[in-house]
C-alpha cells in the first residue's frame, strides 16, 4: 500500500497547523538568504523567492513568483539521496520556472525514513553570471548564449559534499564572483534550514498525514477558486491587449511596438486565457519562455484580489488554464534571447486585469509600471570593478475603494534600495529621494506615486537604463486617468541637460554627472470629478499634488488666503458641472495621450472599441 493510500483524513486544526508551519518554513528561509546573500538586489531589494513541493513537484505554498522542482525530478528520478542540493538556472529545461538567467534556483530534497516526500527551493535574481554585458541582463542579445552560462539542472552537492569542479566553473564566468558565491551559499543554506525544517514537520504528525494535508492544501485552493471568486466573474468571453515598447532594443529590426493579446473565456468551472495573435518571438531580448502551467499560476494570483485570505498554490492549475502560440513572444523557440523579459512579465498583470475590468464593470486595479531599472558600471578608486544596479519601483494602480500604493515593486515583499547602503558600497551621492509630484493618474481614487531619485556619479562609468511604458502609460481604468509614463534624465536643471532612452545600454557617463530617476506612476480609477475635494486638497498640502493639476485634472478651485491654501467650494462645484456637461463623458480605458497620437497617426488600429476607449492592435 503507498503512502498515499494510507493517508488518513485531517482535522482543520491540523491542517491549518501544517499550512502556517510551511508558510513560517518559507519566510525563514527568505529571511536567511537576505541576511547572507551579497547581490544589492537580493540582500537589499528582496528579489528573490523561496517554495515548498510536494514529491511530485506541486507547490503547496504560494506560487506567483516562486520556481518549481520539475526538472530536478525528472533528471534526476530515483537518484536523489539525502544532502543533495540541485542547482539550475536553464530557461528552455526550467518549465518555466526561471525565465532568465541571472535567477538562479537551488533545490533540496525532504526525506523522512528514507523515503523522498517533499522539495523546497530558494531562487533569485543574482548580480552577474557572465554574457556580453555586466550584469547579464543585455537588451541587445540575439540569442541566450550571449546573456550568460547556463546552468541546466546539475546537482552541486552530491550527499552534502560540494562538487567543486562545478562550483568553480560557474563562479568563473561572473565578473563578480565573490558576490555570486555569497549568494549560492545563502541559498544552499536557506534550503538545508528548509528541508530540516520540512523534515521536522513530518516527522511530529507522520508522513501520511502530512501529504493528506498538501493533498487537502491543494484541493482547497481550487474549491475556493470555483465556489468563491469564480461565481464573483460573470460568464463570458473578453478581449484585451497590451504592449511592450520595443524602441531601441534591435535597430536592425524596426518595429516600435509589441503585442501581446488575449482572449479570456470564463465559464462556471474555470477561466481560459488564449493568446492567440500574440506577436511572434523578436531578435532583441524581450521574448519571454514560459509554460502554459507557469502563465497559469501567474494570472492566476490576480484571482486572489477577489478573495484574499485564499492561498494560491498549485491548485490553481485545475481552475486555470493558458493557451500560447509556439513562436510567440511568449513562447520562443530556444536559444531566442531572453534577458528582459520583464516586460512581457508585467503586462501579462496588466491584460489580466484589463480582461477582468470588462467582465466586472471595471472593479479591478488600474494598470501599473512596477520594474523599471538602471546600472552603472564602473571602477572605483583602488581600481576594483563595481556594479550599481537598482529595480526602482513605481506607483501601483488606483482600486475601486482606495489609492494606489507609492513606489512599489513587482517582487512579493520587495523593498528600495536604501541610499545609505548605496552611498556606503558604491561610487555615488544620493541627492534627492521623495515622491514624483502628479505621477499618480487622476481619478475618483488616485493611481501611487513613483520616484524622484537624483544620482550624482562620482566617476566614470558605463550607465545602463531599463524602463518600459514610457511612450504608452500605465492606463486609468473606469473613468480614471492614465498615470505618469517613467523618464531617464541626465543633469537636470543644468545647461547639459538631455532626456535619454528609455532603454539604453553603455552610455558614457562622467564622474560629477547626475541622474534624474523619474519613475511612473499607477493609473487611476473612477471619475477625478468625483474625488473628494479635501483629499485633493491634502494632496495638495502634502507636495504630490500640484495647484495647478488640482484644477486641471480634478476640478477643484484653491485659493490662498494668508499663505494657506484652501478650496473655494462654490467655485469647485461650478468648475465640475461645467466639465461634466461639457466633458467626452466615462470610458472603460484611457492610456494616456501618447497612445491617443499613435492611434491618431495610425499606427495603432483598435482591436475593437470599450465605451468608447480604444483597446487597439498594431497595425
Amino acid at each position: 500500500m503507498t503512502i498515499e493510500e494510507q493517508a488518513p483524513a485531517v482535522s482543520p486544526i491540523v491542517l491549518e497547523v501544517v499550512e502556517g508551519a510551511l508558510e513560517s518554513v518559507r519566510h525563514e528561509m527568505e529571511v536567511l538568504v537576505d541576511r547572507t546573500a551579497r547581490s544589492s538586489i537580493i540582500r537589499e531589494q528582496h528579489d528573490q523567492r523561496a517554495g515548498i513541493y510536494d514529491a511530485s513537484g506541486r507547490c503547496v505554498t504560494a506560487v506567483s513568483f516562486s520556481s518549481v522542482p520539475t526538472p530536478i525530478i525528472r533528471k534526476f528520478a530515483g537518484t536523489i539521496r539525502p544532502g543533495d542540493i540541485f542547482i539550475h538556472n536553464d530557461v528552455y529545461q526550467s518549465d518555466g520556472g526561471v525565465t532568465h538567467l541571472p535567477d538562479l534556483c537551488l533545490t533540496a530534497p525532504v526525506f523522512r525514513d528514507g523515503e523522498l516526500v517533499a522539495f523546497v527551493q530558494s531562487f533569485g535574481h543574482t548580480g552577474d553570471i557572465g554574457g556580453m554585458l555586466p550584469g547579464s541582463i543585455p537588451l541587445g542579445s540575439t540569442e541566450v548564449f550571449q546573456e550568460g552560462i547556463l546552468i541546466p539542472p546539475s546537482r552541486l552537492y552530491h550527499g552534502g559534499d560540494v562538487d567543486t569542479d562545478l562550483y568553480d566553473l560557474i563562479l568563473r564566468n561572473s565578473r563578480f564572483p565573490d558576490e555570486l558565491r555569497g549568494d549560492i551559499d545563502a541559498f544552499c543554506a536557506a534550503v538545508r534550514a528548509g528541508a530540516e525544517r520540512v523534515a521536522t514537520l513530518f516527522a511530529r504528525y507522520g508522513t501520511p498525514t502530512v501529504i493528506s494535508c498538501f493533498d487537502r492544501m491543494l484541493e482547497r485552493c481550487a474549491s475556493d477558486l470555483r465556489e468563491v471568486v469564480l461565481p464573483q466573474i460573470p460568464d463570458g468571453t473578453y478581449r484585451f491587449e497590451d504592449f511592450c515598447e520595443y524602441e531601441d532594443v534591435q535597430p536592425a529590426e524596426p518595429r516600435t511596438l509589441l503585442r501581446i493579446r488575449c482572449t479570456m473565456t470564463k465559464t462556471a468551472d474555470g477561466i481560459l486565457f488564449d493568446f492567440d495573435g500574440t506577436d511572434g518571438q523578436v531578435s532583441g531580448s524581450l521574448n519571454w519562455p514560459g509554460t502554459p502551467s507557469s502563465y497559469a499560476r501567474y494570472l492566476g494570483a490576480l484571482l486572489k484580489g477577489y478573495a484574499p485570505d485564499v492561498v494560491i498554490n498549485d491548485g490553481v492549475l485545475d481552475v486555470v488554464r493558458v493557451d500560447v502560440p509556439k513562436g510567440s513572444l511568449l513562447s520562443p523557440e530556444f536559444p531566442a534571447a531572453c534577458a528582459w523579459r520583464t516586460y512581457p512579465f508585467m503586462r501579462l498583470l496588466d491584460i489580466g486585469q484589463g480582461l477582468l475590468a470588462q467582465a466586472t464593470d471595471g472593479q479591478v486595479p488600474a494598470a501599473a509600471e512596477p520594474i523599471s531599472a538602471y546600472g552603472i558600471f564602473g571602477a572605483r578608486s583602488d581600481g576594483t570593478p563595481f556594479l550599481l544596479r537598482e529595480i526602482t519601483g513605481a506607483g501601483s494602480g488606483a482600486r475601486s475603494y482606495a489609492d494606489g500604493a507609492d513606489t512599489v515593486d513587482a517582487a512579493p515583499e520587495s523593498r528600495n534600495m536604501p541610499a545609505e547602503f548605496a552611498e556606503n558600497f558604491f561610487p555615488v551621492r544620493v541627492e534627492h529621494l521623495g515622491l514624483r509630484p502628479d505621477s499618480g493618474g487622476p481619478g475618483k481614487f488616485r493611481g501611487g506615486h513613483g520616484y524622484w531619485k537624483d544620482i550624482r556619479v562620482l566617476t566614470d562609468g558605463l550607465l545602463f537604463l531599463y524602463a518600459d511604458r514610457v511612450r504608452l502609460a500605465p492606463w486609468g481604468v473606469a473613468g480614471g486617468r492614465a498615470g505618469a509614463s517613467a523618464r531617464w534624465i541626465l543633469n537636470p536643471g543644468t545647461p547639459e541637460e538631455r532626456q535619454l532612452p528609455a532603454k539604453a545600454e553603455g552610455l558614457p557617463i562622467k564622474a560629477g554627472a547626475v541622474l534624474r530617476v523619474l519613475t511612473s506612476g499607477g493609473g487611476g480609477w473612477g471619475d477625478p470629478l468625483d474625488r473628494d475635494p479635501a483629499t485633493v486638497l491634502l494632496d495638495v498640502h502634502s507636495g504630490v499634488v500640484s495647484a495647478e493639476a488640482a484644477n486641471a485634472a480634478y476640478g477643484v478651485v484653491l485659493t490662498t488666503e494668508d499663505g494657506r491654501i484652501e478650496i473655494d467650494g462654490a467655485a469647485t462645484e461650478a468648475l465640475r458641472a461645467a466639465r461634466r456637461s461639457t466633458g467626452p463623458g466615462r470610458s472603460m480605458f484611457d492610456r494616456g495621450p501618447g497612445f491617443r497620437e499613435l492611434v491618431a497617426s495610425g499606427a495603432l488600429v483598435p482591436w475593437f472599441v470599450e465605451d468608447d476607449a480604444y483597446v487597439g492592435g498594431q497595425r
